[in-house]
């Protein structure tokens, strides 16, 4: 079993469409305000995903299981205006790893508006 903490506000999972990938090489001055900001909430997830990454790698954790892996998220939102759950969930399963068919688990939540955060149990 391995555990760590993500901190900060947690991000939802973002499935990236070939246009969305497109619209990540069009400098930020030729977007409309629409694009610029489907470009940011683009930037704010692969950030999150990138910060989920390197706790993972932290821990050394095997991003290609051999074997069913348990992925038991515990999220603290600031306020309860926030993402779904799963979708949280989702995005920390996308960041730690490659393959995720061998990869189950849970989502709870709650709220601390001092210290949100996510709290990651990986059981194999």
């Amino acid at each position: 079993m391995t555990s760590f903490v993500v901190p900060g506000d947690p991000v939802a999972y973002l499935r990236m469409t070939q246009g969305q990938v497109k619209l990540m090489r069009i400098p930020d001055q030729k977007l409309r305000p629409d694009g610029l900001k489907v470009k940011n909430a683009i930037r704010r997830y692969l950030s999150y995903k990138e910060k989920v990454h390197a706790a993972a790698w932290a821990k050394h954790i095997n991003p290609e299981p051999k074997a069913k892996v348990y992925l038991n998220v515990m999220i603290y939102f600031r306020n309860r205006k926030h993402p779904d759950p799963e979708n949280v969930r989702k995005g920390i399963q996308d960041a730690v790893f490659r393959k995720d068919n061998l990869v189950a688990g849970n989502v709870d939540f709650g709220y601390d508006a001092m210290n949100p955060r996510v709290e990651i149990q990986i059981v194999d």
